[in-house]
């Protein structure tokens, strides 16, 4: 069941300019989802200027990023969280416009994946002026229904598909997790 979502919610914007993510969030070399990303995800030209910069790093969170935070376009932004010495759970997501779209890694259900996406969400609400936090995955996955309801239990709701907020990705389902901002609220430090 699709859950209306309406524009200016709880700060949100609407979408107008469509072509600014066309792009997908491309998955990084230390990935085990790499080779899925680069068939799929965003390729440049750009070479060596595309090579993700650590932004931030506390504790078992690092953050990186391809551009600095401070301008309108599509950046792309991952969160590693370290697991154990040997291994670490990912989440790739595309910042624009105060929104945080995170694609749903593989065994995203995963204890680990749990633990980090609540280290990237605690990271986003203290550290950046994101509004919403959207969540999504291909519509063809197998684990679908369990995702649906794991996130929903978070606190994510499902988004119609023609939902002006959303980017134009063919065959994804995607959720959203509103930010509750106080007023004037900034960031506690520039990302």
């Amino acid at each position: 069941m699709t859950v209306p979502w309406r524009p200016g919610e709880r700060g949100i914007t609407t979408y107008k300019e469509e072509e600014d993510l066309t792009l997908r969030p491309r998955c990084c070399l230390q990935c085990s989802e790499s080779l899925v990303g680069l068939q799929g995800g965003r390729r440049t030209e750009q070479g060596d200027q595309d090579q993700l910069k650590e932004l931030y790093s506390a504790g078992n969170l690092t953050v990186l990023s391809t551009d600095p935070l401070l301008h309108k376009d599509p950046v792309q932004l991952d969160f590693h969280f370290r697991l154990t010495p040997q291994t670490s759970a990912h989440w790739h997501g595309l910042l624009c416009d105060h929104r945080l779209f995170l694609d749903i890694p593989y065994r995203a259900l995963d204890q680990g994946n749990w633990e980090s996406l609540t280290a990237a969400l605690e990271y986003v609400e203290e550290k950046t002026n994101v509004d919403s936090v959207f969540v999504n995955f291909q519509n063809n996955r197998n684990d679908r229904g369990a995702l649906l309801r794991a996130f929903s239990y978070m606190g994510f709701e499902v988004v119609r598909p023609d939902h002006p907020a959303l980017p134009p990705w063919d065959n994804v389902i995607f959720m959203v997790y509103p930010l509750e901002r106080d007023v004037g609220h900034l960031p506690s430090e520039p990302p």
